[in-house]
């Protein structure tokens, strides 16, 4: 075997782990209905286990009313009504081989009281503000304490009753027990606050009534951050001092780490733009410091990496979340020496966590199964009834995507692109920094379409006299879209066209992409994006040497960003090295250099002057010209990605999904809103 290490059992307390391959607890926004567990959240477990996981670990499992979160459809651990879903799942999960916990949390002050359905008061170690929505929370009296830790006990013991091979107790991530442990929270002068040995000890009740519930014959772990990332926060040294005191006391079976506080919340969940297995350095000095099992949570995606990682004696066990969220049989498929066919996560934190910050259920933008298992999962997949011959147009993302699944059905596939390349306009991103791991996308897509047989003819224009010649059954057009040149923006919506837009200086984002060297040292980028198509277009601009300066319609650099937590990792660099931005402006008209604006609210004018070039990030359209040209002499001609509109590449390869399973209907195709979050009790592991 390849991964020796990393597919060899581990002991952790009373329980045995098949393989040292685990997924942390991550919040989905699956139990939006009642806050109980449901389908939805078995059907994406089921998964994962039967994928060949090690280990799974919960998301949240809220213990107490005042754990207030930012959104609804968390789990409420508390209620008596949960064990029996909870069964179902464990059971489940069980039957494919894998171990199962459950983490137990509360959210302290990082909620808000106006999530629910009524309001509430943040409960907290301190009346602090909230980094997360800026609520000021109660600073909990003896009784709320005591009422927390019986409550905290209680969920755990229900999780012990419904199956669960053991409990987390969440110390991490800003949440209560970090709030009462670290000094950017605690800042009580009683018996809980002051020295280290004051703020651990609430958490040390929590835990030690946690284990007077549960038994000493059930796992009970903990999770720590390893360095809070915010100005003034603890480094290691601090974790290990935490390690340590909750080891000794004998309560625990593992610690299971991480970084980051709301203060600094991508360090818990980071962008391609923090290397990968960066914790590791950290994660080995608490596997030193204890004589029980380290869980290293390092954005680690690549097998070789945990490997090595296990083989030096840095942790027990590798924490690999993301990159199952992206291919939940990413395990078996190491196992079984078919590296080659994984599907890479890119890191880039879209579909999971920006969706999740949206208050929508998390999938995964390169596998639209991704929490859609009952509808999409592996076993969905069906054999075409009559193969047929398909011709996809169109090389990017959604046509792949499209090729790949067609082929997997059978079905026989010819994929038409004008470039040599294929990738489409992910081929752009690349050219920015810190997006190199969006190569993958096209990488394993063209693995898996080549697998399947799909005739990939590079450099063909498809032309409407070439299909015809093709005698296809039907055709997928997946032509993709155009940046515009006008610079018509929404919020002049009367504006058709920015005056003076077509001169030789004023270029789009694509253009500038594909040859940099067109603009000059002095450029002024005309933001309607709000994202990182056009910070990640300043970037590139930047590291050449170029002036940037961004005017934007919006209230903030990029607001789009922070849903995905890569706007702290790419904008300090820029603005040490002179990026500079005008927030609420449009531009009135462009004369050579100088580009009028105008301010949003006041409609006060200003001109910038000097400027050698101006790039528009302001939208894209359809190429669907020939989508209405083939739809008027061919039948079962279907378009899909940014052929029908310009939107995101996670709207692009669903598409291609659903394109490939001839999902065409209306009336089939679209989910309704919480229809998943269902509760039956059908069985899940057949």
């Amino acid at each position: 075997m390849k991964y020796p290490m990393l597919f060899s059992p581990l002991k952790i307390g009373n329980m045995e782990v098949r393989n040292r391959i685990m997924q942390t607890a991550h919040a989905k926004v699956f139990g939006y209905r009642d806050g109980l567990t449901n389908a939805r959240e078995i059907f994406y477990q089921r998964e994962r286990a039967r994928g060949g996981i090690g280990l799974i670990i919960t998301g949240n499992r809220l213990v107490h009313p005042t754990s207030n979160t930012g959104s609804r459809g968390f789990n409420w651990g508390y209620r008596r009504e949960i064990i029996e879903r909870e069964r179902k799942l464990t059971q489940t999960v069980h039957k494919y081989g894998a171990r199962i916990i459950a983490q137990q949390n509360h959210f302290g002050i990082n909620g808000s009281s106006s999530a629910s359905d009524d309001y509430r008061v943040l409960w907290s170690s301190s009346a602090v503000q909230s980094p997360a929505f800026g609520e000021t929370a109660k600073a909990m009296e003896i009784e709320d304490m005591e009422e927390i830790a019986e409550y905290w006990a209680l969920s755990c013991a229900y999780s012990r009753e419904a199956g669960f091979d053991g409990v987390e107790v969440h110390l991490a991530h800003s949440y209560l027990l970090h709030q009462f442990h670290s000094p950017m929270f605690n800042k009580r002068t009683d018996e809980y606050g002051g020295s280290f040995e004051n703020r651990m000890r609430y958490p040390l009740e929590v835990i030690r009534r946690v284990r007077e519930r549960v038994g000493k014959d059930f796992v009970v772990g903990i999770r720590i951050p390893l360095v809070e990332m915010a100005p003034g926060g603890f480094d290691v040294d601090y974790a290990v001092k935490i390690a340590q005191t909750v080891a000794q006391t004998g309560l625990i079976d593992y610690v299971n780490t991480t970084a980051g506080t709301y203060h600094a919340i991508g360090y818990a969940m980071p962008t391609n733009d923090i290397a990968e297995g960066w914790l590791l350095d950290r994660v080995i000095q608490v596997k030193r410091a204890v004589n029980i099992p380290v869980f290293a949570v390092a954005g680690i995606k690549d097998p070789a990496m945990g490997e090595r990682a296990l083989t030096e004696g840095r942790a027990d066990m590798i924490a690999m979340t993301r990159e199952q969220i992206t291919d939940p049989y990413f395990a078996n498929k190491v196992r079984d020496g078919k590296e080659q066919d994984v599907y890479h996560c890119i890191r880039c934190n879209q579909g999971c966590i920006g969706r999740l910050y949206e208050g929508r259920p998390i999938t995964c933008i390169l596998n639209p199964a991704t929490g859609r298992e009952e509808l999409f999962g592996g076993d969905t997949l069906k054999p075409a009834t009559n193969a047929k011959k398909w011709i996809v147009v169109g090389g990017g993302p959604a046509g792949m995507k499209a090729a790949e699944t067609l082929a997997k059905r059978g079905h026989s596939v010819t994929l038409l692109e004008r470039n040599s390349t294929l990738g489409g306009q992910v081929n752009l991103i690349l050219k920015t920094p810190g997006r190199d791991s969006f190569a993958w996308i096209a990488k394993d897509l063209e693995h898996h379409m080549r697998e399947y047989s799909v005739d990939i003819r590079l450099n063909t224009r498809a032309t409407l006299e070439l299909i015809t010649e093709l005698t296809p059954d039907g055709v997928i057009v997946a032509t993709g879209s155009e940046a515009l040149t006008t610079g018509y923006s929404s919020v002049a919506p009367m504006v058709d066209e920015i005056p003076g837009i077509r001169q030789d200086n004023v270029l789009t984002v694509p253009a500038v992409l594909r040859d940099p060297a067109r603009v000059g040292g002095r450029v002024l980028i005309i933001d309607d994006d709000g994202g990182r198509y056009m910070l990640g277009t300043a970037a590139m601009l930047v590291e050449r040497g170029v002036k940037v300066h961004i005017v934007t319609r919006h209230n903030g650099l990029a607001p789009n960003m922070t849903q995905t937590l890569d706007l702290p990792f790419l904008l300090p660099s820029l603005l040490k090295k002179g990026l500079t931005y005008t927030v609420n402006q449009w531009v009135r008209r462009i004369d050579g250099g100088d580009i009028v604006c105008y301010d949003l609210f006041s409609g006060q004018e200003a001109t910038i002057t000097g400027m050698d070039s101006v790039v528009l990030a302001a939208g894209h359209r359809a190429s669907d010209a020939l989508y209405f040209e083939l739809k008027q002499r061919l039948t079962n001609v279907h378009r899909i990605g940014d052929c029908v509109a310009p939107r995101k590449i996670g709207h692009a390869i669903y598409e291609g999904m659903l394109a490939g399973r001839e999902l065409f209907d209306t009336s089939v195709k679209y989910i309704e809103t919480g229809s998943l979050e269902h509760w039956t009790n059908e069985e899940f592991a057949t």
